[in-house]
């Protein structure tokens, strides 16, 4: 057996002790930790050393370009051992996230049928607002790949035509299954037949978090690398769209983690958040390298509950938005959140993909911006952007 100094002496020199942050808030969750180590490290040997000195197991292995690091379980004792691994760069604890939305939930008896057009599509693909007509190109997202991180995918929706599945669950004690609608709802409006986007796209469910709504960073990254390592064993990095409808509390390794899935060619959407406060205090809202959404009403007035500031890059309709259901294949429900707006921007850059051609993740967000309608978002909130999104059709 090796012995521990050998295990040492086997990782790159590196002075610095981690950064290790115990601060505990109401959305931390206790005794469980996400460490980040450095770029050029082994993480096979710094996981060996971590379970030889503090009998430590990783639950999550994080190799997302540059971005690596773990996630575990321990106490302080653990902690103050791991001090000594000055490969470990930094540790933080894992902390809740939710969807952002729905903001209002609408009850059983309110799943109405389907039908043909939404506020939502007839406002992106028309420079006035008032119309229910979606103009859009008939290529509509075709050879694409949509990732949904989010509470699952109900997959046997007719609406979606046989183009959903699930594609990885990070959720312990569930099934891939989406219990909660949310993630169904969200991926309706990216590419189903009736209330998406990108009608002809591929939507893949990546399942990190539960039924409630709720889930942990550590997950959420997991989820984050299967669909970056997807997309890049199946040659289609340019061609494949993340989806983030979910947040929390500022957390730069989870923002780290998004940032080198932007790196490795995959454009991100993501919601601002739905507390009405600038988006830069939460993750993974405040990752400039991703596209951050925030979201309007039918009258284009900035929604009361969505986040805003200069991280934000676009606007999209959030509030009232009907789309696809769990309970049964025709089920669909009406709800509001920034959760709403960003599937209609993964859809839109799915679109543009389809439309145009591939382009870098930040040329993709910025073809967004120069497309939207400027200056007719009412109240956009302090320093954002006055964007509003657009297919570019000329509707």
């Amino acid at each position: 057996m090796k012995s521990f100094l050998s295990l040492l002496l086997a990782l790159p020199v590196v002075f610095a002790e981690p950064t290790i942050n115990r601060r505990q808030t109401s959305e931390t969750i206790p005794g469980k930790w996400i460490a980040e180590v450095n770029q050029d490290s082994l993480l096979a040997n710094i996981l060996t050393t971590i379970e030889t000195l503090a009998g430590v197991s990783a639950r999550h292995k994080y190799e997302i370009g540059n971005f690596k690091g773990f996630s575990f379980s321990g106490d302080d004792r653990v902690l103050d051992l791991l001090q000594s691994v000055g490969a470990i760069k930094s540790i933080e604890p894992d902390k809740r996230v939710y969807t952002n939305g729905p903001v209002s939930q609408l009850s059983e008896c309110a799943l109405t049928s389907q039908k043909p057009s939404t506020w939502g599509l007839g406002r992106i693909s028309h420079r006035a607002k008032g119309s229910n007509v979606y103009v859009y190109n008939s290529n509509a997202g075709s050879n694409t790949d949509i990732y949904i991180v989010d509470t699952g995918i109900f997959v046997d929706h007719s609406d979606f035509g046989g183009r959903a599945r699930m594609g990885a669950n990070f959720v312990e004690g569930e099934s891939s299954t989406d219990g909660n609608g949310h993630g169904t709802h969200c991926a309706g409006t990216t590419g189903s037949n009736t209330y998406g986007v990108a009608k002809e796209a591929k939507i893949i469910g990546v399942k990190v978090l539960g039924s409630d709504g709720s889930g942990t960073n550590s997950d959420v990254i997991a989820g984050i690398q299967w669909a970056v390592n997807n997309a890049n064993s199946s040659g289609r990095t340019g061609r494949s769209v993340i989806s983030m409808s979910l947040g929390g509390q500022f957390d730069q390794t989870s923002n780290n983690a998004v940032a080198q899935a932007v790196a490795a060619g995959v454009f991100v959407a993501v919601a601002a958040g739905n507390d009405g406060r600038n988006a830069a205090n939460y993750s993974p809202a405040s990752e400039s390298s991703a596209c951050t959404v925030g979201a309007t009403d039918i009258d284009d007035n900035r929604a009361s509950f969505s986040n805003f500031g200069s991280i934000l890059d676009i606007f999209a309709p959030g509030v009232n938005i009907q789309s696809t259901w769990i309970g049964s294949s025709t089920a669909t429900n009406t709800i509001s959140g920034t959760s709403m707006a960003t599937p209609h921007i993964a859809g839109l850059a799915a679109y543009l993909i389809a439309l145009e051609g591939p382009r870098s993740p930040s040329a993709l967000c910025s073809r967004i911006q120069a497309l939207s309608t400027k200056n007719v978002v009412v109240s956009p909130g302090s320093g954002s952007p006055n964007c509003l999104a657009y297919n570019g059709n000329r509707a």
